[in-house]
């Protein structure tokens, strides 16, 4: 089996497949043989096995294997650090800094940015296992930290694509806390901050209907509206994407409902539906399906 296989086709399966993937990811470790390869297939693994399978213990044992292959290079130095989120999600808090310290020594980029990137990526599973407080706090800090260098960071997408995890993955849960909101919320605009520094007008249209999604969970018509009108004005200003644009307007509907505007609900869920209906992909129409039934009275 090819490397670039078991990833490619373990990503579209790893939710459902979860125990099938791991067992195939234990039997083809060594195909992750230098850093690059290993930074990949543990980024897999540790989302299938620890985050789908609640399994860390294993997790940590299979990058213990994929890591003791590896030579020192500058590119392996992720691969300590998905080493390190696995062994403290794990419970062995002292080897997971040794693991971090290993990232750092490796690292050819900011030492600080790969410091930021395994501790942001432990905050989120954290949250996800229940401990709030301690991934918010945790993950506070990693923000903190990255907020207060002078230029760009190499972890900056790990950051928006983590936050904007977080975010999401709370914006699913039936009901929230305050605690669970507020952190919501920091984790949107946290996406949309990083994702400015490292991403594209896409990334940046796709942050902005995250905060509108989160605005109108938290019952925020005005923020919500804004959010969603800022987001569709990206996409006129860059290019098209019709996708973005449809399921910006239902959030723009759902804000305008919550605000009790009738006319600008009718307006942004009728130009909703007009871009839909040129959806080919049955996926795509039954997501969309899905999300419409949120916002239709």
């Amino acid at each position: 089996m090819d490397l670039n296989d078991l990833i490619n086709d373990g990503w579209p399966r790893h939710d459902k497949q979860s125990a099938a993937l791991a067992a195939d990811l234990e039997q083809h470790f060594a195909l992750a043989n230098d850093g690059p390869k290993a930074v990949a297939f543990l980024a897999l693994a540790n989302h299938t096995i620890g985050f789908h399978l609640k399994d860390w213990p294993r997790a940590r044992k299979l990058a213990e294997a994929v890591v003791g292959g590896l030579d020192d290079s500058h590119a392996a130095s992720p691969a300590f650090g998905s080493l390190a989120i696995a062994q403290f999600l794990a419970g062995d808090q002292a080897a997971a800094l040794a693991s971090e310290c290993r990232a750092v020594e490796l690292t050819d980029a900011e030492p600080v940015a790969a410091m930021v990137r395994t501790r942001i990526l432990i905050a989120s599973e954290l949250v996800d296992a229940g401990q709030l407080e301690q991934g918010s706090r945790l993950y506070v800090a990693a923000l903190n930290l990255a907020r207060a260098q002078d230029e760009k960071l190499a972890c900056d997408r790990a950051i928006a694509v983590t936050s904007n995890n977080l975010a999401s993955n709370l914006l699913e849960l039936a009901s929230l806390t305050p605690e669970q909101s507020a952190l919501m919320l920091a984790a949107a605009e946290a996406a949309r901050e990083f994702w400015l520094k490292a991403g594209n007008w896409e990334n940046e249209e796709r942050a902005e209907y995250l905060l509108a999604l989160v605005n109108n969970k938290l019952g925020q018509g005005q923020e919500a509206r804004a959010h969603a009108a800022r987001g569709l004005q990206v996409i006129a200003d860059n290019g098209e994407e019709v996708v973005d644009e449809a399921f910006l307007n239902l959030a723009a509907a759902k804000a305008s409902l919550l605000l009790g505007d009738k006319g600008g609900y009718a307006r942004s869920l009728g130009r909703a539906d007009e871009l839909a209906a040129g959806f080919s992909d049955q996926g795509l129409k039954d997501w969309f399906a899905t999300e419409r039934k949120k916002v239709v009275v």
